[in-house]
């Protein structure tokens, strides 16, 4: 049996997904005035003088901090047509070619588990993803997981599975974030699907 390994934003989808969700969640006007007033912490990331998990908590919990688990559980159902969309042909027809050689598939992202659980129920496969952290029914801004990205994408993996267990391992990536994923698999693919 294979394993094969997804990223989600850019190599299943066409866009970022976070702010698509974001943008659903509070509506573009609140989406684009947030924005502008944390460019900085997305500059800083850009620029390399912040990490990945540091931008994003700032810019998450600007948006979701202090939003009802029940409202946020029922939104990501909501925005599960609109993330379908937003996934790439290729993509799908690699996922439906792995389920039909009989290969475990498994999506790997630093995206938020509230959306990204719901399809990848949808696509009948497993998921890893970050996490949000939740205090007494209500989002706190900050995480419950570390952020899934590089390193944390393979601990992730190896925490969860054997990977002696498997002929080939597939993994699909197309950012910097995936590096080490790609380096785990015997089959790594940047950018591309085979």
């Amino acid at each position: 049996m294979n394993i094969a390994f997804f990223d989600f934003d850019g190599t299943m989808t066409k866009r970022d997904s976070l702010f698509l969700f974001l943008g659903f969640i509070v509506g573009k006007p609140k989406l684009y005035w947030g924005l502008l007033c944390n460019m900085h912490y997305l500059l800083g990331y850009l620029l390399g003088w912040m990490s990945n998990t540091d931008a994003k908590k700032k810019v998450v919990a600007c948006f979701l901090k202090g939003l009802s688990q029940e409202f946020l559980t029922q939104k990501s159902q909501e925005f599960l047509p609109i993330l379908q969309r937003a996934i790439r042909k290729d993509a799908l027809c690699r996922i439906r070619w792995h389920k039909d050689c009989g290969d475990r598939v498994v999506i790997v992202s630093a995206t938020f588990s509230c959306y990204l659980f719901p399809l990848a129920q949808n696509l009948e496969v497993e998921c890893i993803a970050t996490e949000l952290e939740i205090e007494n029914g209500v989002v706190t801004g900050g995480f419950a997981t570390p952020n899934c990205y590089g390193e944390e994408k393979v601990r992730r993996i190896q925490s969860r599975y054997n990977l002696d267990d498997y002929e080939k391992i597939y993994a699909y990536g197309d950012s910097r974030g995936d590096r080490e994923m790609l380096d785990l698999a015997t089959d790594g693919f940047y950018r591309h699907f085979k």
